[in-house]
């Protein structure tokens, strides 16, 4: 089974962007040519994140989405990402200045986390096995 979520977005290019080239991920942007509109699809081993903007995503389901812009996107939303390469992403982090919200290094437990907001902020919680 695999899991696909679908985020609203306020700006494809800027969240293709952010996960590209921040967090060194391979976003894949589609173009629908009959209805002229464009989503993100980010896979990854059992999970597709699709972002897709807001206003198109209204157009869609006007009734269901009627108060999404009342509040921030990512209020209460958080995703846990396993990374191998989390010094890599942390140098870009640093490098495009990206705001970091919390940093844990756990010798104990073995574990590192960069807990970050991307730019329709959801909460994203990177995190590396030592």
């Amino acid at each position: 089974m695999q899991l696909n979520l679908t985020l609203a977005v306020a700006d494809l290019n800027k969240t293709e962007q952010f996960y590209r080239e921040v967090l060194l991920l391979s976003p894949e942007l589609i173009r629908n040519s009959k209805t002229k509109q464009s989503y993100i699809v980010l896979s990854l081993e059992q999970m597709k994140i699709v972002f897709q903007p807001l206003r198109d995503m209204e157009a869609q389901h006007p009734a269901l989405l009627q108060s999404l812009n009342r509040n921030p996107f990512g209020v209460g939303v958080q995703l846990e990402l396993s990374c191998n390469n989390l010094d890599d992403i942390y140098r870009m982090v640093k490098y495009y200045l990206w705001p970091i919200c919390y940093e844990l290094d756990d010798h104990e437990h073995h574990r590192r986390e960069l807990w970050l907001q991307d730019p329709d902020g959801y909460l994203l919680v990177l995190n590396e096995e030592k």
